[in-house]
């Protein structure tokens, strides 16, 4: 470091090693696997068998790429994107916070940074009470409300109108969703980054995002696992790769960059991504700063339902606008992991058929099969082609999980939860996701429907009426084991029963968390937060604590 500039040097050595593990290491995995089901596994003169192994090969395409993920994120060394070593001054910085009548109390009242910034809440709520909550807390703190006469682009189309109408003035604009939280360090902490000389063309400077809202069970069993993403993605592997990213919230971006683009690029639910598409055309960088950041997920099945079809029909939009983009070859891989990540999610039910359909079997001959497995399960189990895949790749796929989840401290009880939790929700999305293809092909792109916030636990008579896609694949498929394949009852055990069961497990996970007492909320408020750490509990306390009436009178006062 350069003690008078205060400037460290940029460490990119060892990044185009990387480059070439990953892409290696998922190549060996993907051939690996591919070629030993073909060989092994599949008959070949027996058409299901040969349509399996096409669904398999796509289905292998993600896990080979996240097992690559897995794999490099532990063996590369950590290189932080250079940074200033002390905050500087005389940026102007605007905070933007988008809300569309869903805004969150405690969030907007908790919005306050040490680095001088104005706030703009970019409210296009058509709600008379959601525009109510605005008007008084910005009132009380001292943010400017911006309404639109049309509202047109979605939030994308409100960040250019912004832009025009205020954007010259500006530095940076800090992007916050309406259940969005920063440390009050973050935008100090985050210009020592975007004022370093070596992200001069660095347009996006992107947060990492932890979960705040832990009083379900629900949100309570999934949050943990985001510590796997920060790690393997965020933190080691992201920024060396040079991929092209936003999550269009919790983020810093530079607003000269956005007039090589002309704003946001608008129309698209992934306004996001479709502008750091842009933005890379135009020879600017997206980047991942260590910095934390909070935000809210949904707190039922149904919440996340919604949210997927919304990310469902934004994934739909990924092949047009990177058809068209210039970046190379190497970043398009990576943004089109995530369409085939919903595309392939699809498959999963043509595989479940296949596996049931596409074979026979008589009752005696599972009944034989299944008596040979109890008496001798080892022996039984590593005769049998498929069985023997399975054992096989899951042991070797488990190691690089296991070393992750050893690094990211998370315990077996977690995972398990988050499991059998994360597999139910699958279950019960896996219909809604292509009946939202389907709408997105024939009526295209007319809304964007807003996640929800602060719901209410399901009672099993909802949950049973989510579950109405599901129950009637899973009959189809008790109806094909009963009549044609009573063997793939056995063969499909490790899938079935988590699927027949998923209504049951939802139910499981619903109701308050227990572990937020009053006596842990007072301890975990007086801890606050830094972007320098996670600390997703104690920003529940805070926050919490801004919900309250207390809270918005102490400010005024």
């Amino acid at each position: 470091m350069n003690t008078e500039t205060g400037i460290s040097r940029p460490r990119t050595a060892g990044v185009g090693r990387v480059r070439l593990m990953f892409y290696s290491t998922f190549a060996s995995i993907y051939l690996l696997s591919v070629s030993t089901l073909g060989y092994f596994v599949i008959r070949w003169n027996h058409l299901p068998s040969v349509m399996l192994f096409g669904v398999l090969a796509i289905l292998f395409l993600g896990a080979s790429y996240g097992l690559a993920r897995q794999i490099v994120a532990l063996l590369v060394r950590y290189r932080p994107l250079p940074s200033l070593d002390r905050t500087v001054e005389g940026r102007k910085v605007a905070i933007l916070y988008a809300t569309m009548n869903d805004v969150v109390p405690e969030c907007l009242t908790s919005i306050r940074q040490d680095y001088p910034c104005d706030v703009y809440v970019l409210d296009d709520s058509t709600s008379a009470e959601a525009r109510s909550t605005v008007d008084a807390i910005s009132s009380t703190r001292g943010f400017r409300v911006v309404r639109r006469e049309k509202r047109r682009g979605f939030k994308a189309g409100a960040i250019n109108d912004w832009l025009v109408s205020f954007g010259k003035g500006y530095d940076y604009i800090v992007l916050l969703d309406s259940d969005s939280y920063l440390p009050s360090d973050w935008v100090g902490e985050a210009l020592k980054f975007s004022e370093h000389p070596s992200n001069s063309r660095v347009a996006v400077f992107q947060g990492l995002i932890n979960i705040w809202n832990l009083d379900t069970r629900f949100v309570h069993t999934l949050a943990p696992m985001t510590r796997i993403g920060q790690f393997v993605w965020e933190q080691q592997l992201a920024n060396a790769l040079d991929a092209v990213f936003c999550y269009g919230h919790n983020v810093m971006v530079r607003v000269s960059s956005l007039s090589d683009t002309g704003g946001f690029v608008e129309g698209y639910v992934s306004e996001d991504f479709a502008t750091a598409v842009a933005l890379a055309d135009h020879g600017w960088q997206c980047k991942f700063v260590p910095l934390h950041t909070y935000e809210a997920i949904p707190e039922n099945v149904r919440g996340f339902i919604r949210r997927q079809n919304k990310w469902t029909r934004g994934s739909m939009e990924f092949f047009g606008f990177i058809r068209r983009s210039r970046v190379s070859r190497e970043r398009k891989f990576h943004l089109l992991q995530i369409p085939l990540g919903h595309m392939t999610n699809l498959l999963l039910p043509a595989g479940m058929l296949l596996t049931v359909y596409g074979f026979t079997s008589t009752p005696s001959g599972a009944a034989s099969f299944l008596g040979s497995l109890l008496a001798n399960p080892p022996q039984v189990i590593w005769s049998v082609p498929v069985l023997r895949f399975m054992i096989l790749f899951g042991v070797l796929a488990s190691i690089p999980t296991l070393a992750v989840r050893y690094v990211c401290r998370i315990r077996w009880a977690t995972v398990l939860k988050h499991r059998w939790l994360s597999s139910a929700i699958s279950t019960l999305s896996l219909p809604y996701e292509f009946k939202s293809m389907l709408s997105y092909f024939f009526t295209g792109l007319k809304t964007i429907p807003v996640t929800p916030k602060n719901e209410k636990p399901l009672s099993m008579a909802e949950v049973l009426g989510l579950s109405t896609y599901s129950l009637i694949l899973e009959a189809v498929l008790v109806s094909g084991i009963t009549v044609f394949n009573p063997l793939a009852a056995v063969f499909n055990m490790t899938w079935l029963v988590p699927m027949v069961l998923a209504p049951l497990v939802i139910m499981r996970f619903g109701g308050r968390s227990s572990y937020y007492t009053e006596a842990n909320s007072e301890m975990l408020d007086r801890v606050g937060a830094s972007c320098l750490f996670p600390n997703p509990m104690g920003v529940n306390a805070l926050l919490k604590s801004a919900g309250q009436p207390s809270a918005a009178r102490s400010e005024s006062s």
